[in-house]
C-alpha cells in the first residue's frame, strides 16, 4: 500500500509540473478543467494497471499457513500478523487525520446550511438566492447563491451572473470531489495544489462568461470598489478572493490562446504513455538496487521449511523467495538450473508427477473453499488457508502420538497435494520423522472436500499446494 501511495503522489507531481510550465497560461478553460479531473484520477488508476507490454509473466506458489495439532494456546504467524497490523501506529496516525478531517468538513457544511435556514431565501428558476443580513459575501454551492441583500439590491453589480456561471457548469462537483481526496488522503499536499488551480480556473471560465458584455475595466473596477468579507471553505466558489484577484485580472487580459497550442495536449498523452510504461516497469523492478542476491550453493542450503512464498519472474529470469522472517532473497537462475524444481524437491522428498499434465503451482484464479466465495486477494486466500487449518485439525489423530512417546515434542509433517480440475484433492504426498503420522496427514488430506477449482486463462486447471503440519505434544 505504502508502494502504491508513492507511485499516485508522484504521478500527480509530474501531472501538476506539466500543467505549471505548459497549461496553465492558456486560455482552454474547459480543456485545464478536464485536464486536472482526469490527471488526479489517473494518478490512481495507473498504478493498478497491468500493461501487456510490460507485464512480465509471473508464477506464484504459496504455502499454506501451518496447521498446529496438540495446543490449543499457539497462534499462527498469520493471525499473530493480523493482530500486530491492527496496533501499527501508522495507522492510527491515518485513521486520527481521518476523523479530524472528516468532522471539519461536516462542520462547515453544517454551517453552510444553517445560513439557508437562518436567512430570507428566494427561489428563482433553476436557482435558489440566500439572503445574507449583515455578512458581506457572496459564494454559491449546490443550487444556492448566498449573497449579502444589499449587494443583492444593486442591480448593477454582475455579482448574480458570474455566481450563476458557478451553477450552470456545476463547479462545486469539481471542488466536492477534490474536497473528498483531501479527507481520505490528508497527508497528500498535492491535493490542495489540484483544488487551488481548479478554483482558479472556475473564476476564469464565469469571468470569460461576464465579460461577453461587459468592459473588463468596469467588470473589476466595480469588485474592487466593494468590500467583501471571505469564508474559509475551500469547496464552495468564492466570488471574490484576494489572492486571486491579480490572476483573474491578468488572465483576462491575454489575448485567447491559438489554436496549435492544442498541440500541448497531444504531447501530454505521450507523457502519459511513458508514464503508464515507468510505473509498471517499477513494480516489476522496485528495490531492485537493493536486492540480497544469493549463489546457486546457498539456495541449495536454504531450508524448505522457512520458506514462506516463491515468486518466478521472466525477462529477466529471476527468482524471489520471501523467508518467513520477511527477508527476501534474489537468485538469477541459468538455462541449465531448474530452480524451482530443485526447491520443490525438498518439500515432496525428490518425488515427481506421475501425472502425464503438470498441475499449476502458479494459477491466476485459485480455488476456493465452501465459504469463502466472493472474497478477492489476500482476503481470499486467508479464508482458504484457515478452513483448511480447521479442517485438518479436527480430524487429525491426535492419539497416535501415544505409542511414539513424543510427550514435550515438535514434529513436522511436509505434506503437498493437488486440487484436480474439478476441485478434488489428489496426488496427496507426505513426508514426516514418524511414517504412522505422515499416513495420518495422508489421510485428513484425502479428506478434504471438493473445492471450485482454480483457473487459468479462464480454463479449470489442477493447482498444487504445500502444507506443512506441526505436531506438538504437551508434557
Amino acid at each position: 500500500m505504502l508502494f502504491y501511495l508513492l507511485q499516485v503522489i508522484l504521478l500527480q507531481f509530474v501531472f501538476l509540473l506539466f500543467y505549471y510550465w505548459f497549461l496553465r497560461k492558456e486560455t482552454f478553460f474547459q480543456w485545464n478543467r478536464i485536464y486536472l479531473i482526469a490527471t488526479s484520477l489517473l494518478s490512481f488508476i495507473i498504478p493498478l494497471l497491468r500493461l501487456g507490454w510490460m507485464t512480465r509473466n509471473q508464477e506464484w506458489t504459496e504455502r499454506l499457513e501451518p496447521v498446529i495439532i496438540g495446543s490449543n494456546n499457539l497462534k499462527t504467524s498469520l493471525q499473530q500478523q493480523v493482530e500486530m497490523n491492527y496496533n501499527q501506529p501508522l495507522l492510527w496516525i491515518y485513521v486520527t487525520g481521518l476523523v479530524f478531517f472528516t468532522m471539519l468538513f461536516l462542520v462547515k457544511l453544517y454551517k453552510i446550511f444553517s445560513l439557508i435556514q437562518k436567512h430570507k431565501t428566494i427561489k428563482k428558476s433553476g436557482y435558489t438566492m440566500v439572503l445574507l443580513s449583515g455578512e458581506k459575501e457572496v459564494f454559491s454551492f449546490l443550487h444556492y447563491i448566498f449573497i449579502d441583500e444589499q449587494l443583492f439590491r444593486n442591480k448593477d453589480l454582475p455579482i448574480i451572473k458570474h455566481e450563476l456561471v458557478h451553477l450552470k457548469e456545476k463547479h462545486w462537483l469539481d471542488l466536492l470531489f477534490f474536497e473528498l481526496l483531501k479527507i481520505v488522503f490528508w497527508f497528500n499536499p498535492l491535493l490542495w495544489l489540484y483544488q487551488r488551480e481548479m478554483q482558479l480556473l472556475h473564476e476564469f471560465i464565469a469571468d470569460k462568461t461576464v465579460l461577453r458584455n461587459r468592459s473588463l475595466t468596469d467588470y473589476f473596477n466595480q469588485i474592487l470598489q466593494e468590500t467583501f468579507q471571505v469564508r474559509k471553505v475551500s469547496f464552495v466558489n468564492q466570488f471574490y478572493q484576494p489572492k486571486l484577484l491579480k490572476k483573474r485580472i491578468m488572465m483576462q487580459k491575454r489575448n485567447p490562446s491559438k489554436h496549435g497550442a492544442k498541440i500541448k495536449y497531444v504531447a501530454f498523452a505521450f507523457i502519459l504513455f511513458g508514464l503508464m510504461s515507468l510505473v509498471d516497469a517499477c513494480k516489476n523492478e522496485a528495490l531492485s538496487d537493493t536486492e540480497n542476491i544469493i549463489t546457486a550453493d546457498e539456495l541449495k542450503n536454504m531450508d524448505a521449511e522457512n520458506i514462506a512464498s516463491i515468486n518466478v519472474t521472466k525477462n529477466p529470469d529471476k527468482i524471489i523467495i520471501k523467508t518467513k522472517n520477511g527477508e527476501e532473497k534474489v537468485y538469477y537462475p541459468t538455462k541449465e538450473d531448474p530452480v524451482v524444481n530443485r526447491l520443490d524437491k525438498k518439500i515432496n522428498n525428490n518425488a515427481d508427477d506421475d501425472d502425464e499434465e503438470k498441475a499449476f503451482r502458479y494459477v491466476e484464479v485459485p480455488p476456493v473453499y465452501k465459504g469463502c466465495e466472493g472474497l478477492q486477494g489476500q482476503e481470499a486466500k486467508d479464508c482458504f488457508s484457515k478452513k483448511i487449518q480447521k479442517f485438518i485439525a479436527k480430524n487429525f489423530r491426535t492419539d497416535l502420538a501415544d505409542g511414539l512417546k513424543l510427550k514435550g515434542q515438535e514434529v513436522k509433517i511436509l505434506t503437498m497435494f493437488t486440487f484436480d480440475k474439478e476441485g478434488k484433492v489428489t496426488n496427496i504426498k507426505a513426508r514426516s520423522k514418524y511414517d504412522i503420522l505422515a499416513d495420518e496427514a495422508k489421510r485428513v488430506i484425502a479428506l478434504l472436500p471438493q473445492v471450485t477449482p482454480g483457473q487459468q486463462d479462464g480454463k479449470p486447471v489442477k493447482v498444487t499446494y504445500t502444507l506443512p503440519i506441526i505436531f506438538k505434544v504437551e508434557k
